[in-house]
């Protein structure tokens, strides 16, 4: 018995999925199988019932599982323990966000490690909320940009800016003289969003897609992508919602979109890290935070170590 074969229990308990385990603990299925089959004939019990199209966990399975992921815990904890007293530099620090940060913040955060870690290796890793933070919860991540709305409870949060929504649409669109605008006020015809949250408040008061309201568009657009959507909006009269982050960008490069900002409440989100609580490199966050403070991204206001944040 072996620290991998109690993580191919718990990931078989937790899916109820051979294929799927398989899959998690990147190994391929049959591998995984016939391992759990050596665990079941070394302990003399089998730890689960295998069905037609399902899995389920003995009763002797349900508390070997229990024990295994209590085993797995201390095993991440005990090389924890050994992180904090390593190098920082040496170990790779994985970063993810979402494909409406990552693209406007990949200099930014060049240029932060470059200055606070020169000799440390960074990835960072693009990907949607609710996946990044299960990859913070089973250690593939160090930590997730996340807003605060998409933050899982059991995990972080640090709050390290506040970020303002705006509608975009092309240069000379009728909506482009507006001061602001309300959620209320946005067309329905001409709107469109992705399949996802931005993490705002207000989003919840845009209106929701509706291919009927749609009909008499003699091009309609859907998409998967931030800058596709985008794109489309400098050559059409549909608007989408961008963040502070992705307009400032925009501005720069020359696009030709205008960006009307969205009044309150709920207009601002609050963006930070989220991470494993007693993480060994809570510490590299730390001053993370602190540089974000000082040289924040255009667009943002800091919010690390502000009693506001929380």
């Amino acid at each position: 018995m072996n620290l991998r074969d109690l993580e191919y229990v718990v990931a078989v308990a937790k899916h109820g999925n051979f294929s799927q385990a398989a899959a998690v603990c990147n190994v391929s299925q049959p591998a995984l199988s016939n391992q759990i089959k050596k665990l079941e004939q070394e302990l003399g019990a089998d730890l689960f019932l295998r069905l037609s199209g399902e899995v389920r966990l003995t009763d002797c399975g349900q508390r070997v599982a229990e024990i295994a992921e209590r085993v797995l815990d201390d095993a991440q904890r005990i090389k924890d323990t050994a992180t904090q007293f390593r190098d920082p530099e040496a170990i790779p620090f994985k970063i993810g966000m979402t494909p409406t940060l990552a693209p406007y913040l990949t200099q930014y955060f060049a240029d932060l490690f470059k200055a606070l870690f020169p000799s440390m290796k960074v990835i960072m890793i693009e990907d949607l909320p609710h996946n990044m933070l299960q990859m913070v919860e089973d250690h593939k991540l160090d930590t997730a940009l996340v807003a605060k709305s998409n933050h899982k409870g059991d995990l972080d949060f640090t709050s390290i800016w506040s970020e303002p929504l705006y509608l975009a649409m092309r240069e000379e669109h009728p909506l482009s003289t507006l001061s602001s605008i309300t959620p209320e006020d946005v067309p329905t015809h001409d709107f469109i969003r992705l399949p996802y949250s931005f993490g705002y408040e207000l989003e919840a008061r845009l209106p929701s897609p509706d291919s009927s309201s749609r009909i008499g568009k003699r091009f309609d657009l859907s998409a998967l992508r931030f800058e596709t959507v985008c794109r489309h909006v400098c050559h059409s009269d549909d608007c989408t919602i961008v963040s502070a982050l992705a307009a400032e960008q925009f501005k720069k490069d020359l696009w030709p979109m205008s960006f009307v900002p969205f009044e309150g409440p709920g207009n601002l989100r609050n963006l930070g890290a989220a991470s494993r609580p007693n993480c060994p490199r809570k510490p590299l966050l730390e001053k993370i935070g602190r540089y974000i403070q000082n040289t924040p991204p255009k667009g943002v206001t800091p919010t690390f170590g502000s009693e506001e944040a929380s």
